[in-house]
């Protein structure tokens, strides 16, 4: 357990389990945000939330505060420096979230309360390492919205129900479940990884949004492939304590799908790498290679080191972030590389080190987010809330380029708030012992 930590913290800055929670369904938001406090002038409020795993150091040597914090530090003063927004400068209001917390629904609840009751942000940018319904619905119903950072590995945000239930949740540069859904299957069949006769077996986080994926986007397409599904579920985590009984289920699922003749393994989970690990672990000490069906392939050099060989020539993705899908991304289109040299000079400037992949990365994630703010404020006349500057962003259509998704492309409108566009087949190369995309990238469909 604590090498797979100590590599997700240090590849993508943040532990992967016991991390989602179902929380509030998100039925007494209220959309229009009438507890929302705009303001015209003066400074900008934005509240910035990231996770502070320094517990895990003290349990098992790792861990960290998300680095995410400096990067978009660094990002909010090249904009003050430029003087702000409409001429009003940003004013960020800092918090974390502590990973190791008994109950995430409490503290994400407490620091709801002090970002829009102690504080009146305009909106939150947050690292998205924990996906906590409560959380989305306390800032839906005070009318603030919410950017995501991407997460660890762009995880997804949610399903589309999730995105309509809070209108101020924009997941700049990842995607929902159900477009994600699409990615793994549509192009696992066009690339003939799934047939006919296929049984996949589901290893799926009882939360709702999950089953909801599952019952309208997962189910529907697997019955039109004739590509049967054995699913098994394991508790949809809504603290720290979670984390322990759903790791020894997901190990133990290995010889269940074996059993029952399963060719292939997917993760209907908001977060993907952990599960696949455990569960990649079980499957090794049952002797059984099992086609994973991943949306991030394990492409880089640190994560490919804690599987098998035999594991790692199962995996396929279908994801859209080179830096994670592939062991030597493509080179980024022009305008991509401009977007990505500036985000990190502005890191540079601040003081941050960005020598290594992760820690660009992260970078990136930060930048792609503040940028993305940045715009919509813009477009919105300075105005923050849900009401103006949602419409700010959705305005941008196509015209905003990614430092992390590939070509850089996004997609924003009235219905479209996960910002990823593209996404391309990924597998792993046994002569370069390497991942590589295998087809061009293209639009989830």
């Amino acid at each position: 357990m604590m090498r797979i930590r100590m590599i997700v913290l240090a590849v993508c800055g943040a532990v992967v389990l016991a991390a989602c929670g179902g929380g509030s369904s998100g039925k007494d938001s209220k959309v229009g945000g009438s507890d929302f406090k705009p303001t015209t002038s003066g400074p900008i409020e934005i509240g910035m939330l990231i996770t502070d795993t320094r517990a895990e150091s003290a349990r098992n040597g790792v861990g960290i505060v998300s680095p995410h914090r400096d990067a978009a530090h660094a990002m909010f003063d090249k904009i003050n420096a430029g003087g702000g927004i409409k001429g009003r400068k940003i004013k960020v209001v800092d918090e974390a979230i502590d990973f190791s917390a008994p109950n995430h629904d409490t503290a994400f609840e407490a620091i709801c309360q002090r970002f829009t009751k102690d504080n009146n942000v305009q909106a939150v940018v947050y690292d998205g390492t924990i996906y906590n319904g409560s959380f989305n619905s306390c800032l839906t119903k005070a009318g603030v919205p919410i950017l995501y950072m991407g997460g660890s590995t762009g995880s997804a945000v949610g399903d589309s129900d999730d995105l309509k239930k809070h209108p101020g949740l924009i997941a700049v540069n990842s995607v929902s479940l159900d477009r994600r859904v699409e990615s793994i299957m549509n192009k696992a069949i066009a690339a003939d990884h799934l047939r006919s006769g296929s049984k996949i077996g589901v290893v799926i986080e009882d939360c709702p949004y999950n089953e909801r994926a599952y019952d309208k986007t997962l189910k529907p397409i697997a019955d039109k492939g004739g590509i049967a599904l054995v699913k098994a579920e394991v508790k949809c985590a809504h603290g720290y304590a979670d984390n322990g009984p759903n790791l020894a289920l997901i190990q133990s699922l290995a010889l269940k799908f074996k059993s029952q003749d399963v060719d292939s393994v997917m993760f209907l989970t908001l977060y993907e790498n952990g599960v696949l690990y455990y569960f990649a672990q079980g499957a090794h000490t049952q002797k059984w290679s099992p086609q994973y069906l991943l949306f991030h392939s394990q492409g880089g050099a640190n994560a490919m080191t804690v599987y098998s060989a035999d594991q790692l020539t199962n995996m396929r993705g279908f994801g859209g972030m080179p830096d994670i899908d592939v062991t030597e991304p493509p080179a980024p289109s022009a305008e991509q590389a401009k977007v990505r040299e500036a985000c990190l000079a502005d890191a540079r400037t601040a003081g941050l080190a960005v020598q290594k992949i992760a820690v660009q990365i992260t970078v990136f994630q930060a930048c792609d987010a503040v940028r993305l703010l940045q715009q919509g404020l813009i477009n919105s006349g300075g105005l923050g809330g849900t009401e103006k500057l949602v419409p700010g962003i959705e305005k941008i259509g196509t015209d905003y380029i990614s430092a992390l998704t590939l070509g850089g492309a996004t997609k924003f409108g009235p219905d479209r708030h996960d910002g990823m566009e593209l996404t391309a087949v990924s597998s792993f190369d046994k002569g370069c012992k390497c991942f590589k995309y295998t087809t061009p990238a293209g639009p989830i469909e």
